[in-house]
């Protein structure tokens, strides 16, 4: 077991000993914020005896399990009040009246007496983990899983910029071929609208359709890769690259989230349209439905910064919303088929997507549960990255092949 001080990329930083490269034995974790936990860790969390002291002067000193007050402990508020008594899992059970400073006869000072002494051999081996932190500077080596991916802001602006490089050159070659190949720019989808009127000689109510226009299908296939260039052009620019770096170090990407509401949404309508969706207000609840999933996706990053407990509310319910657009896609695509008449493109575009699908929330997942690599942020951040150019390019050469189909 080690001792050495690592720096997070957020600007947190841990002095402590260090076990299979992750926080195990006596510790000090301070947040940029002025949160601080000193005391004892396992298996990278809170466990054992530790004081936690918040930015707004309320300090927790007690027993912690797995990350979470639990056991006999002493709350300590910003003006001086202090309450004791028992947690569970994280929560105050058989809570006794507050202190306000001085005895009562309830015992709880005893109580109070008593937490202080069992706290007396934590501060000693803190106070030498204090002074080895003061008397040098943090060094600069790192736990090996640390540094392994070797991922860094500069790494990740270049790495931006290819992507962004990749994704215009992919949309380049669409936008030439739409333009010069017949087949492909000949090809175009309508967009209809359905209303309601009254028909005289039945007199009642019926369906008018009306086709509002068409759309030149290929052409908005290269918007989709070349919204994405842009996007990841945008981030590499100084300004916007200085908000990019600010927010991962917070475990927020909003660049990321608002890019995926315009450009998958795109895409997600064009492959409705060319599975027969020409309602625009099914297309138009599409749309919503696909930039409300992305949402929900920044949402769970604003929401889980800071918080001890990831809440997941806002990753179900962009899954939920996820999962609207291809309900309707499929009931176009296959509801009224010989499945071995559908062209094979349908079934790809079909499989591709539920792998991608899958493979995003699954990237989240990892990040939010800090899984190995996936602890650093910016791990998740390159694995967004690269599922983003690949499924990208997958689904929008599959959906251009599907424009090659005999009509």
């Amino acid at each position: 077991m080690n001792s050495e001080t690592y720096t997070y990329p957020d600007g947190t930083t841990y002095t402590g000993e260090w076990e299979d490269n992750k926080r195990h034995g006596y510790g000090i974790w301070t947040r940029p914020d002025g949160m601080q936990y000193e005391g004892e860790w396992e298996n990278d969390k809170p466990h054992g005896r530790g004081i936690l002291i918040n930015p707004d002067g309320s300090k927790f000193s007690g027993d912690w399990k797995e990350g979470k007050r639990d056991g006999r402990g002493m709350l300590t508020y910003p003006d001086g009040t202090k309450k004791v008594g028992v947690w569970k899992t994280g929560k105050f059970a058989g809570e006794k009246e507050p202190l306000v400073g001085r005895p009562s006869e309830s015992g709880s000072v005893d109580d109070c007496r008593d937490l202080q002494e069992e706290n007396r051999e934590l501060q000693e081996k803190l106070g030498k983990l204090e002074g080895r932190k003061r008397q040098k500077k943090p060094r600069e080596k790192k736990p090996r899983e640390k540094k392994a991916h070797g991922i860094s802001f500069p790494y990740l602006k270049k790495f931006n910029f290819v992507m962004g490089f990749l994704h215009l050159a992919q949309g380049a070659l669409m936008l030439f071929f739409a333009l010069t190949i017949d087949q492909i720019s000949e090809f175009r989808t309508p967009i209809r609208s359905y209303f309601l009127q009254f028909d005289t000689a039945s007199m009642r109510l019926v369906t008018n359709p009306d086709q509002l226009g068409e759309v030149p299908f290929a052409l908005f296939v290269s918007f989709f890769l070349l919204l994405s260039a842009l996007a990841h052009f945008i981030i590499v620019m100084p300004g916007a690259n200085e908000i990019y770096n600010r927010d991962l170090k917070k475990g927020i990407n909003k660049f990321r989230w608002y890019e995926y509401s315009l450009s998958s949404s795109l895409m997600i309508i064009l492959i409705a349209m060319l599975f027969g969706v020409y309602d625009i207000g099914a297309l138009v609840a599409i749309f919503i439905l696909n930039a409300s999933m992305n949402w929900f996706g920044l949402l769970m990053e604003e929401i889980n910064q800071y918080t001890e407990r990831t809440s997941w509310s806002a990753f179900v319910f962009g899954c939920i919303a996820g999962i609207g657009p291809w309900v309707v896609i499929i009931m176009h695509a296959l509801g009224n088929a010989d499945p071995a008449e559908v062209p094979w493109f349908v079934y790809a575009i079909i499989g591709s997507y539920f792998v991608f699908f899958n493979l995003f929330p699954i990237n989240m997942i990892l990040q939010y549960k800090q899984v190995g690599k996936w602890a650093d942020y910016l791990y998740g951040e390159r694995g967004y990255i690269i599922l983003s150019l690949v499924a990208k390019s997958v689904l929008a050469w599959l959906v251009f092949f599907g424009v090659m189909q005999p009509t």
